[in-house]
């Protein structure tokens, strides 16, 4: 039981609310006994909302039975005009009747107690109440901070989506939103695309810094020789966009001509002599157009094969079109010709270092397209509805793998992998439940599969999310939230979901060893996390210094090039083997 001594709140805010100011003095010298210091009083209960908007306590004692408003009416009033930041309530009464102790806590009292009471008793409730109500401040304040650090990344991260981030120049989004603009406004518009020869080959000869180089010095040239007839724009790196608000064709081969002649002069960057070559493909939005980016498809389209030369767009080469449609109908029988696999990125224990599970992820290559990167044939696959059968491939694929896996004993207890499951699969409504057949027909232990979806994926239809992710945890698969910290869902969502796993994303592990925004925002989501019971996984780990200062805040598991890239079944037992036999 509490002593007087034991006050550990002794600057929370007590409002007393009594009629009888005896009784208020009373309770008064108990609290200032018991060391409590900030005490304020009330006799009149039609005072208690305009004192609280002035501030309000951390804990109000209320009596039932006063004049003009009784303790039912406050407590009422209390919930009406704060609701859920309503203060907490302990009622002190003398009437004492079950329907009275009912209608109090009903109204959102924490406690009740009859008068007269025991001082020992009082003083003991109200610091369980004020313990509690600090943890939820606590708590709440923690939640607001990661709330802010999250919106303010994420505004940063808005900023920067709009420029290319070697040279400053708008990028393709901030383009699009640009020209359409402008075509919506009905302004004469001539789109050029411009295609850098032998840019890609001097970033491989002599790196990316390099690279980033030169592009600042084309921008610069670009600039200088445009000067407010054009705007230029960075399409991609090998790419760049000169928009001009001008249709008269003249005008337009001189500007052009300007162009070609200014990037024709070598660039001196570090001793060195670079030269680039120019393409260029012409529209105008006098053309036949559905929007801002079908002109730019047009211009790029009418990119020549010869260097230093451009052409106007027509008609005629929509041809090239038909490229496209061989690799949509390319990837719709990826699959059917075994043109697609598995490979398995190694999740790391960060305190041991050993091998404790592995992401499963899809690759294609294709017999004359070569290898097609994820980033270029899930989002057709997705738009097409292809995703579906692909993923239930990959998840019948990961399945037998870990099967086979197991079944040799090649793999510790507890080994788990995870599959990325996409938005268009969670939103079918019998994904769950055709997932757990499967996992039933199959010889693996509980818990040997993890769904990873991402924060987008969710928020399509929370509700319908919410049932089969609860669906499938109930069966002991672990939930993860892929690319966690990108802020673009609400918190809120944690507090329903079955969420075990929170993974980190790459882009702020990326600079966490130089932004320390990144790595204040790393340290919040691990500590709500923990507070959660969930773990953390920190992707695209490449450095040491990643590996460091993750340890350092509390972060269990990580995956990346710094440990290994996704690895083919085979070489990735071997990576295990290896590593379980490095590891102490």
């Amino acid at each position: 039981m509490i002593q007087a001594s034991d006050c550990r709140y002794p600057d929370a805010r007590i409002l007393v609310v009594d009629d009888n100011p005896i009784n208020v003095e009373l309770l008064l010298d108990l609290l200032d006994e018991a060391g409590y210091a900030n005490l304020h009083s009330l006799t009149d209960p039609r005072q208690v909302l305009a004192q609280l908007e002035d501030a309000l306590p951390d804990l109000i004692l209320l009596d039932i039975r006063m004049p003009h408003l009784d303790g039912h009416q406050v407590l009422g009033q209390l919930r009406a005009r704060w609701g859920e930041q309503m203060p907490p309530v302990i009622v002190l009464s003398a009437q004492t009747d079950r329907d009275t102790r009912l209608q109090a806590l009903g109204l959102g009292a924490r406690d009740f107690l009859g008068k007269p009471f025991d001082q020992l008793e009082v003083l003991q409730r109200i610091h369980n109440t004020l313990e509690v109500h600090f943890l939820l401040r606590e708590r709440h304040d923690r939640a607001l901070l990661l709330q802010r650090l999250v919106d303010e990344r994420t505004a940063e991260i808005q900023r920067l989506s709009f420029q290319d981030p070697a040279t400053g120049l708008p990028n393709r989004r901030a383009l699009l939103a640009s020209l359409e603009q402008a075509l919506h406004a009905g302004q004469p518009l001539s789109l050029c695309y411009v295609a850098l020869d032998g840019f890609a080959a001097i970033s491989r000869l002599h790196g990316h810094v390099l690279g980033d180089a030169l592009s600042q010095r084309l921008r610069d040239r670009l600039l200088d020789c445009l000067g407010d007839a054009a705007g230029v724009a960075v399409w991609k790196h090998t790419a760049w966009v000169i928009h001009v608000p001008d249709n008269d064709t003249t005008r337009l081969e001189a500007l052009l001509q300007r162009v070609i002649a200014c990037v024709a002069q070598p660039f001196s960057i570090d001793h060195l002599r670079l030269q680039l070559g120019l393409r260029i493909g012409v529209s105008h939005s006098e053309q036949p157009h559905d929007s801002a980016d079908h002109l730019l498809r047009q211009a790029a389209l009418a990119v020549p094969g010869e260097a230093d030369q451009w052409r106007f767009y027509h008609p005629a080469l929509e041809a090239e079109l038909q490229r496209r449609s061989h690799y949509r109908l390319a990837l719709h029988e990826a699959l059917d010709r075994r043109q697609m696999f598995l490979v398995y990125q190694p999740k790391i224990d960060l305190g041991s270092g050993r091998v404790i599970g592995a992401e499963a992820l899809l690759r294609w290559v294709h017999p004359e397209l070569g290898f097609v990167s994820p980033a270029e044939f899930v989002p057709l696959a997705e738009a097409s509805g292809e995703i579906l059968r692909i993923g239930d491939w990959v998840l019948d694929s990961a399945i037998r793998q870990l099967e086979a896996w197991f079944a040799a004993q090649q793999l510790p207890d507890g080994f788990r992998i995870a599959v990325n499951v996409a938005t268009l699969q969670l939103m079918q409504p019998d994904f769950a439940e055709r997932l757990l057949e499967r996992l039933q027909r199959s010889s693996l232990p509980r818990g040997a599969l993890e769904i990873e979806v991402t924060e987008s994926g969710l928020m399509q239809d929370v509700a319908l999310a919410r049932r089969q992710l609860q669906q499938l945890a109930g069966q002991g698969l672990s939930i993860a939230i892929d690319d966690f910290g990108t802020g673009y869902s609400s918190l809120a969502y944690l507090k329903t979901l079955p969420v075990s796993v929170l993974k980190i994303d790459r882009a702020f592990v990326n600079e966490i060893d130089s932004n320390l925004q990144d790595l204040r925002l790393a340290e919040t989501v691990v500590q709500m996390a923990r507070n959660f019971g969930f773990v953390t996984v920190a992707e695209g780990i490449e450095r040491a210094e990643h590996v460091a200062l993750l340890q350092d805040i509390g972060c269990q598991l990580g995956q990346g090039y710094w440990y290994s890239p996704p690895l083919k079944a085979d070489a990735f037992l071997a990576f295990c083997q290896q590593t379980h036999a490095a590891c102490p």
